[in-house]
């Protein structure tokens, strides 16, 4: 059962459209790894790098940490040369549930496009450190 979480981090937590990074095979054999070249912080905008939004993503090899709630990868699959679906246990404002979505990442590896059966959402890659 999906809580009705509401705000843009439904949104973050939704699949990416990835166009431009190949995922390396090693990392696709990782069946609960998310590949390096999804990891990372995430906003709407790069100037929230700083200051994160609502928007805010951060994928961990395993997590993946938003304003709202927070999910532990149970299952990764690879969709395409730069797309995975990632399944994960979520909790967050005293809800927990499970959800699977889609990851996208462009050529150069910069925006991550995440949908899911409701919405599509663009993220922009945050420099290391911010």
């Amino acid at each position: 059962m999906t809580p009705p979480v509401a705000g843009p981090f439904r949104a973050v937590l939704a699949g990416v459209a990835l166009a431009g990074l190949a995922v390396p095979v090693a990392a696709r054999a990782q069946a609960s790894v998310i590949p390096k070249a999804f990891q990372g912080h995430w906003e709407e905008d790069t100037r929230y790098c700083s200051a994160p939004t609502d928007a805010t993503l951060t994928l961990t090899a395993t997590e993946l940490h938003g304003w709202e709630a927070e999910g532990k990868v149970t299952k990764v699959e690879d969709v395409g040369p730069r797309a995975i679906v990632i399944s994960a246990d979520f909790s967050g404002e005293g809800e927990t549930w499970s959800s699977s979505e889609r990851y996208e990442l462009s050529a150069d590896g910069t925006m991550m496009t995440t949908a899911n059966e409701q919405t599509t959402f663009q993220r922009f890659r945050c420099p290391k450190g911010k």
